[in-house]
């Protein structure tokens, strides 16, 4: 999306009569992906809202979901679930490829806490497992992944996302089969990563490859290592962090111990993280320390997409070229909620964009496919929708957000994690969180007990 554009500001399928520019010769791409026949009984462009609320309504099938885009109208058309597959058929994927491309991206944010350190734009990278129908044209490019106990159950998509912490809008994606790692797909991905932007990543991505990817772009790092990775002391500095190469890249390293305190016990853990930030100056070893916990952001927009909208569903489609359109549905309406909640609390100073339900604006967005056309004063179409949910948001805002644990469990047998086992799941407890860096001991290993 254009820097300083609104999503408020745009029609979803094409831009108002009075802009012009780049934005307009986008609109005149859409037309030409959807090759609409206005003789047609559904319009290509009827086709693509159709896909999207699909993915608002997943429990839902396909003449269920169109009739609630057609309750707002005088007469509900008459078609058949045979008719609608083949309409997304005609359609392919790339009306919601270009469609994606246009809205992805940081959304605007007045507020620095969370979305900013110093001058940079806090992001992270990393991927999620969307689980897909166990169909012979699925299994042609989507596998089912291999385990200790078996295969599962489903073929699966990998998607890698880059994503802005603060709003945790998406900034860009790329997806495929499970059969490809994380780290591979990760190239795909650089072009979106720019100056400015200080990503967060996982061990997964500290490959010998990926620093110098980042660096190379103008974007800086911090990343987690494993504890043994072997990283010299070439320089140690006061805030008890020290400078190393990493994949031929400069790096500062922090060593640190980080204990959990809660009502029911203490955890303590030893962490490495690498940065490219070699100056303390921009960020001492223990700002970047508390920092690093803002990658979790990026695993609460990813079980938003899966847990909340998706409702923890197999997607629908059952052909590669559905699944690829599905996916592409799923990462517009995750992009078009977060922009909206973002422009929301933007009305609001000093808000943390953390305060924003999504649960809320996802009803209230529900609502409002049913509704069609809400009156909301001398807005209207898009903007109309995109205020209610505004007004919505900031209408049953969330209280300040606390630190808070919770045990890793699944309820999933065949997992490396602890299985229930027919117990309640333990609920989250508060929190406090210490952090104490490890300065380097000379003369000793610098690979620290795991």
């Amino acid at each position: 999306m254009e820097p300083g554009t609104k999503v408020s500001d745009m029609a979803l399928l094409g831009m108002p009569e009075n802009e012009s520019g780049r934005r307009s010769r986008k609109n005149h791409g859409i037309n030409g992906l959807l090759e609409v026949d206005e003789k047609s009984r559904l319009p290509s462009r009827v086709v693509v809202y159709f896909v999207l609320a699909l993915a608002l309504f997943p429990q839902l099938g396909y003449r269920n979901v169109f009739i609630k885009l057609c309750l707002h109208t005088t007469v509900i058309a008459r078609i058949t679930e045979s008719a609608l597959t083949q309409a997304r058929r005609r359609i392919r994927a790339a009306p919601l490829r270009w469609l994606f491309e246009m809205l992805r991206g940081p959304a605007p944010t007045t507020t620095r806490e969370g979305s900013f350190f110093g001058k940079y734009r806090i992001c992270a990278i990393d991927g999620m497992v969307l689980t897909l129908p166990d169909s012979p044209q699925i299994l042609t490019k989507y596998t089912k992944h291999r385990g200790n106990h078996g295969g599962t159950g489903y073929p699966q998509a990998r998607v890698l996302a880059l994503v802005a912490c603060g709003t945790r809008s998406i900034i860009d994606a790329v997806f495929g089969p499970t059969s490809i790692g994380e780290t591979i797909y990760t190239p795909a991905l650089l072009p979106s990563m720019e100056p400015g932007m200080l990503v967060l990543a996982d061990r997964n991505f500290a490959s010998a490859r990926l620093p110098h990817q980042i660096s190379g772009k103008g974007a800086h790092f911090l990343v987690r290592v494993k504890n043994r990775r072997n990283l010299p002391v070439h320089r140690s500095l006061a805030d008890g962090s020290y400078l190393s190469i990493l994949a031929g890249v400069p790096v500062r390293v922090l060593d640190a111990t980080i204990t959990l305190h809660t009502k029911a016990r203490n955890h303590s853990e030893t962490y490495r993280l690498v940065t490219s930030l070699t100056d303390p100056q921009e960020g001492t070893a223990l700002d970047l320390m508390e920092l690093y916990h803002q990658r979790w952001e990026i695993e609460t927009a990813f079980r938003e997409i899966k847990s909340t909208l998706l409702q923890g569903r197999v997607l629908r489609s059952r052909s590669v070229l559905l699944v690829e359109q599905e996916i592409y549905a799923l990462l517009i309406v995750q992009q078009l909620l977060r922009t909206v909640m973002s422009e929301a609390t933007n009305a609001v100073p000093d808000l943390d964009p953390d305060r924003a339900s999504y649960t809320v604006a996802l009803a209230m967005a529900r609502d409002l496919v049913v509704l069609g056309h809400p009156a909301n004063g001398e807005r209207s179409g898009w903007r109309a929708l995109a205020g209610r949910i505004g007004d919505e948001v900031l209408d049953r805002l969330l209280p300040p957000r606390r630190l808070r644990t919770g045990s890793r469990t699944v309820k999933r047998a065949i997992s490396k994690f602890q299985a229930r086992a027919g117990k309640p799941h333990t609920p989250t407890l508060p929190a406090t969180l210490v952090v104490e860096i490890m300065a380097p001991t000379p003369g000793l290993p610098n690979a620290i007990a795991a």
